[in-house]
C-alpha cells in the first residue's frame, strides 16, 4: 500500500482553506512561529518571481489526535476538523504561518504583519520605511478579492495602465502559485516521527527531546506537561527546574539500560506510563542526596543535569529510597572526579551509558570503584571567571556549599537555596573583594570576578559591607566577632588570605585562597598524580571513545 500521496495541483487559497476550516494543524512538538517579517518579504518575492519555495510536508490523521494538536489561538480556528481528520504540518509550518500572516494581513503578539506591502513600481515586495512612498500597497489587499477589486479599479479610473498590469500580475501569481505537498496516510505516530527526523529542516533544528515528546504521546500520557508539573512542586522549584531532556534520559536508562539517542526514540507510551511514577521518585531522591552529601544546592551550581539520571539509576535499579552505607564512597569519588575531569563535556551519552554499567557492577559488588584522572593546577583556578560557565567552578561552588558558610559578622548560617521567608536573609554573590575597587587595588575587573573572590553570603551582609576595603569592613568584625577567623574558614579563607585580605593585598590573597580551595579538591579526588589519562578502570568501549575525543580535539 502506498503511505505517500505527492499533489501538486494545490494553491495559497486551498492552503489556506484548509486552515481556516480546522482541518490543517500544527502537531505539538513543532516549534512555535519565529520568522520576521524581512524573512517574509523574502519569501514572498521567490514566489512573484515564480522560484519554488519547496514543498509541504503534511500527515493525515483521524480526528482522535485532536489532542495532539498546537493552536495558535490569535487565529481563532475551529477546534474541530470540518473533514473529520486532522491534517498535521510535518514540514512548513513556518512557511505556511508566514504567508497566513502577510496575505491575511494578521497581528502576532506584538508584531503586525499587514504592513508587508507590495511596491507597484519596484515590483518588488517589501516593509514599507516612509510613509510618503507612493504605491505600496498591503499584501493582504492585492490577495483579498474585494480589496483588489476595490485597488484595481481606482487604478483604471486614474488609467494609469502600468500600475494597474503591476497589481493584476501580482494577484495572478499569489492565487496561482503551485503549491507542492507531500501527504502521508495510514500512519502510525512513531513512524511519522521517524520521517520528520529525517526531513531536512533550514533554521532551528528540533531537539531531541520535541522527537521523543512527539513519539511517547498520548491523550493521557504528555510528556511536556508531566514535566512541568513536575517542575512545579514547590520543593523541585526551590531547587530549580530541571531540564526537559534530563527525563528522557532517565526513563531510556531505566527501561532499556540505555540513554544514547536511538533507545531515547524507540521509547513506547506504554512503557514510559508505567515507568514515569518511580523514574520521576529517583529523580527526587538523586537531587535529595546531591544536596545533602556533595552541597549541590540549587540546579544553577549542579556541575552537569546529565549526573542525575546516572544517579537516579542507582535508586531505581536497588529499589531503594537511600544510598546503602557500602555505596556511599564509591558513588562519592564517581561523582567529584567525573566533575573535576570534565568528563561529560563529550560523548555525554556514551558516557553517560557506561557509567550506568558500572552503577549495576557497584550493586553486585560495591568494591568497584570508579574515578577518572584530574589535572588541575592553581593557574586553571585562577582563570576561571563567576561570570562564565564552567564546570569546575560548579564544582568549587558545591565545595564551598558543603563548608556550610556562615556569615562572617555573626556566624549566622547562609542558606543557599530559596526557603527563607526573608529576602534580607537569602543568599548573595559576594565579591570578597568589592568589584568597584579595582583600579584602586591596581588589578583588572575581569580578575576582580575570579572564582577564587567569591563567597556566598547572606543579603543584609553584603549591603552592609558593599564598597568598603577588606580592611575597613573585616576590622569592625574583628572587634565585634571574636569567632572571625573560623567563620572565615567556612568560606576556604585561611590565615594567610585572612592577612592578604586584612592588609588589601588581592594577588596574595587569592594565590592562598585558590591553594586552600585546591587543597579541598584533592582531599575529594586525586590531583596531579601520575595515573593514565585512561584510567585502567575504563572498559574498551569507553577507551575508545577518549581516544576519539582527542582526535577530535586535535583536529579543532
Amino acid at each position: 500500500m502506498n503511505h505517500i500521496e505527492i499533489i501538486n495541483n494545490w494553491n495559497l487559497n486551498l492552503v489556506f482553506h484548509e486552515l481556516e476550516q480546522g482541518n490543517m494543524r500544527i502537531p505539538r512538538f513543532q516549534r512555535s512561529y519565529v520568522w520576521e517579517r524581512a524573512k517574509i518579504v523574502k519569501l514572498l518575492n521567490s514566489i512573484y518571481h515564480e522560484f519554488p519555495i519547496g514543498s509541504f510536508f503534511l500527515w493525515e490523521a483521524d480526528a482522535e489526535m485532536e489532542g495532539f494538536c498546537r493552536d495558535i489561538t490569535e487565529f481563532g480556528f475551529p477546534q474541530k476538523p470540518a473533514a473529520n481528520k486532522f491534517t498535521f504540518i510535518l514540514d512548513g509550518q513556518q512557511r505556511i504561518t508566514s504567508l497566513y500572516v502577510a496575505l491575511k494581513g494578521k497581528k502576532l503578539g506584538n508584531i503586525d504583519y499587514s504592513c508587508i506591502c507590495f511596491n507597484l513600481d519596484k515590483r518588488v515586495f517589501k516593509i514599507p520605511t516612509l510613509k510618503t512612498e507612493p504605491n505600496n500597497i498591503p499584501a493582504w489587499k492585492i490577495f483579498q478579492p474585494s480589496e483588489f477589486h476595490r485597488l484595481l479599479m481606482e487604478y483604471s479610473r486614474a488609467e494609469n495602465t502600468e500600475l494597474a498590469e503591476a497589481l493584476i500580475s501580482c494577484n495572478e501569481t499569489l492565487n496561482n502559485y503551485p503549491v507542492s505537498i507531500i501527504k502521508s496516510k495510514d500512519m502510525s505516530l512513531e513512524d511519522v516521527v521517524t520521517i520528520f527526523e529525517r526531513i531536512n529542516q533550514g533554521g532551528k533544528r528540533l531537539s531531541l527531546f520535541d522527537l521523543v515528546h512527539a513519539s511517547v504521546w498520548s491523550k493521557d500520557f504528555d510528556l511536556r506537561d508531566l514535566i512541568t508539573d513536575f517542575n512545579e512542586e514547590p520543593a523541585i522549584k526551590l531547587w530549580g527546574k530541571i531540564d526537559n531532556e534530563i527525563f528522557t534520559q532517565s526513563l531510556s536508562l531505566n527501561i532499556s539500560k540505555d540513554c544514547v539517542k536511538t533507545h531515547q526514540l524507540s521509547l513506547k507510551n506504554e512503557e514510559c506510563k508505567d515507568a514515569w511514577k518511580r523514574t520521576t521518585e529517583c529523580i527526587r531522591l538523586a537531587i535529595d542526596f546531591m544536596k545533602n552529601q556533595w552541597g549541590v544546592q540549587s540546579v544553577e551550581i549542579i556541575p552537569y543535569q546529565n549526573i542525575i539520571p546516572v544517579l537516579q539509576y542507582y535508586f531505581f535499579i536497588t529499589d531503594e529510597s537511600s544510598v546503602l552505607p557500602e555505596h556511599k564512597q564509591a558513588l562519592t569519588d564517581w561523582f567529584w572526579t567525573l566533575t573535576f575531569s570534565n568528563r561529560y563535556s563529550s560523548s555525554t551519552l556514551t558516557k553517560m551509558n557506561n557509567d550506568a554499567r558500572w552503577i549495576e557492577q557497584l550493586v553486585k559488588d560495591p568494591s568497584v570503584t570508579r574515578v577518572f584522572t584530574v589535572k588541575l593546577l592553581l593557574d586553571d583556578l585562577k582563570k576561571i571567571r563567576m561570570v562564565h560557565r564552567s564546570v569546575i567552578k560548579n564544582g568549587v561552588l558545591c565545595l564551598m556549599a558543603l563548608q556550610k558558610p556562615v556569615d562572617f559578622n555573626n556566624g549566622d548560617l547562609v542558606t543557599l537555596d530559596k526557603t527563607n521567608a526573608s529576602r534580607q536573609n537569602s543568599k548573595e554573590n559576594h565579591h570578597f573583594f568589592p568589584n568597584s575597587l579595582a583600579s584602586k587595588l591596581g588589578v583588572k575587573s575581569e580578575d576582580i570576578n575570579s572564582l577564587l573572590n567569591f563567597a556566598f553570603i547572606s543579603k543584609h551582609l553584603n549591603l552592609e559591607i558593599s564598597n568598603k576595603f577588606p580592611s575597613v569592613y573585616l576590622q569592625g568584625y574583628s572587634e565585634t566577632n571574636p569567632n572571625l577567623a573560623d567563620h572565615l574558614k567556612t568560606h576556604f579563607i585561611d590565615s594567610k588570605a585572612y592577612q592578604a585580605a586584612f592588609a588589601n593585598d588581592f594577588r596574595t590573597f587569592i594565590e592562598a585562597r585558590g591553594n586552600t580551595i585546591l587543597s579541598a579538591i584533592n582531599n575529594v579526588c586525586r590531583i596531579n598524580d601520575a595515573t593514565p589519562t585512561i584510567n585502567s578502570n575504563l572498559d574498551e568501549n569507553e577507551q575508545e571513545v577518549l581516544l576519539e575525543d582527542v582526535v577530535e580535539d586535535e583536529m579543532i
